[in-house]
């Protein structure tokens, strides 16, 4: 382990990147297009490739408004390059979680030291959660990424007032926008002021020229805004603004909801396992004088209490902040106690080991309760080589240097990662409802879909579905179409649970979700 230790610190930088690009790029291909979100926005992008029309987006033939469009641009040249598959869609996914590893490491060598920089860059590679969002086909990536590349870019023309910085400062956050909408622009610009305010710099606001920095912000993303919002007569934006922005912050929108605290347990758990140092990392702020730590900490402050207080809570809201959070534990573990000497750090460790102790047992526990997976309860293996790091890295860590538990907190990351994305979700997949029906009537079938479907269908099926609302439009639909399959996961089924001229052959529920997929074939076929 020593042998580890030293080759992580002393390597040069590129080498661990290159390992981070195995995990960021390496595994994109192993498992299908499944879960909501990504689903959505792949057979968006999808269908901006087939139809030629690069303004606005639809999903399954319907106008769709969750979301602006970087995202699909990226999926687009994806599509391109790698053809119309997973790995097509996730490519840019990754390789911008790389450049912000990047991006980040050289920020923090530039400001604080090479070896806080590479312990963050350590920190942010071992977090699952952090890095499975780069494994995905979604807006967070580019999000996550802008704010952050504004972010940086703002501190280095604070610290060395060169203009290109700030010019970039606005540029990035422009791009933001148009991945996620105003939040890229808010939420940086408000822990801009906050910091401003703290180092009591705020009377001289106006040369960090915010006018012209909206101006510029305006410019690189209204000109898309203005297209979709005339093209389909405001329902987009109405939509986009109303529903997923102004909804989202004050009403619970599908099922995400919860009390405050959920969003700090959203943290705790994406960053594991470096995540229990945070408690000692914000105390030892008390006495640091450094600018850098006092700007990371308001923008976490920031984005942590903005999505607290929202009504709609998921884990990715936060994750803007999560190199900023990696800064101040790096910098708590190369300058703090050299040792587990305090006893509540002691109590953290402890908490840590047991939770990972019991992790693989929870897991099985999950899969016995969904029928559907308890032919898989094996998978909680899965999760058994990182207990075992996580158990090694507590003993050898007790009684010495708070660093040395840096090699087996990464292995542990690491392992989960290569056994998550490269083994337990295709397994997993291979239950889902989309899979087990293309293998029943396969690729080609003629589907029609009463009321609603699973929404990740339609990309992996390559195509868009017909729907239907009622029983009379179905009826009207069949006799004109006998050839057609009948697809639902319609709560409400028992019109064709009841209908003489279907018969059900197939039925499956979703992965870790209530709905469930149902299959009619008619009669006469």
């Amino acid at each position: 382990m020593n042998i580890f230790f030293n080759y992580l610190y002393k390597t040069p930088v590129e080498r661990i990147l290159f390992l981070g690009s195995l995990l960021y790029l390496g595994l994109l291909w192993t498992h299908p297009i499944y879960i909501l979100d990504e689903s959505m926005f792949t057979e968006a992008a999808r269908e901006m490739l087939i139809s030629g029309n690069w303004w606005i987006p639809h999903f399954n033939g319907e106008l769709f408004v969750d979301k602006p469009p970087l995202q699909y641009y990226f999926m687009l040249i994806g599509f391109k390059i790698f053809g119309v598959n997973a790995f097509g869609a996730r490519f840019f996914s990754g390789f911008i979680g790389l450049v912000l590893l990047l991006e980040t490491y050289r920020f923090c060598k530039l400001f604080l030291s090479e070896k806080i920089a590479r312990t963050t860059l350590l920190i942010l590679m071992s977090s699952f959660f952090f890095v499975q969002q780069f494994q995905l086909a979604v807006p967070d990536p580019y999000l996550i990424s802008f704010c952050c590349f504004g972010l940086f870019s703002f501190y280095r023309y604070y610290q060395n007032r060169n203009y290109r910085d700030i010019i970039l400062c606005y540029f990035f956050l422009g791009i933001g926008v148009l991945a996620k909408g105003p939040v890229a622009m808010a939420l940086p610009g408000i822990s801009i002021g906050l910091f401003l305010i703290k180092q009591k710099k705020i009377k001289q606001v106006l040369s960090f020229y915010p006018f012209l920095g909206c101006i510029g912000i305006i410019l690189i993303a209204f000109p898309w805004f203005w297209k979709v919002h005339e093209s389909t007569n405001g329902e987009w934006t109405r939509g986009f603004i109303m529903t997923h922005n102004v909804g989202r912050f004050t009403n619970v929108m599908e099922g995400h909801g919860g009390p405050f605290v959920l969003t700090i347990g959203y943290v705790l758990l994406g960053l594991l396992p470096f995540s229990f140092f945070l408690p000692q990392a914000f105390i030892q702020l008390r006495n640091e004088k450094h600018q850098l730590l006092h700007f990371a900490s308001i923008v976490v402050i920031t984005f942590i209490l903005f999505f607290g207080f929202s009504a709609t809570k998921l884990p990715n809201y936060t994750m803007p902040c999560y190199p900023f959070l990696a800064v101040l534990i790096a910098y708590y573990i190369e300058k703090g106690h050299s040792t587990f000497e305090n006893k509540y750090s002691r109590w953290n460790l402890s908490f840590l080991s047991f939770l990972y102790l019991v992790l693989p047992f929870v897991a099985f526990i999950g899969f016995n309760q969904d029928d559907n997976l308890k032919s898989l309860s094996y998978l909680a293996i899965t999760f058994l080589p990182a207990t075992l790091w996580i158990l090694f890295g507590s003993i050898r860590a007790w009684k010495a240097k708070i660093r040395t538990i840096i090699p087996y907190f990464v292995f542990a990351g690491w392992s989960t990662q290569i056994l998550l994305f490269g083994w337990a979700y295709p397994k997993i997949n291979e239950t889902n409802p989309v899979t087990t029906v293309k293998n029943i009537v396969g690729q080609e079938a003629k589907i029609v879909v009463y009321q609603r479907m699973d929404r990740a269908f339609p990309f992996n099926f390559q195509r868009i579905f017909p729907v239907v609302k009622n029983l009379c439009q179905l009826d009207d639909f069949l006799s004109r179409n006998p050839s057609f399959y009948v697809l639902t996961n319609s709560r409400n089924t028992d019109v064709l649970d009841k209908h003489t001229q279907l018969v059900k052959i197939h039925q499956k529920k979703s992965p870790f979700e209530y709905h469930v997929t149902k299959l009619y074939e008619q009669k006469n076929n």
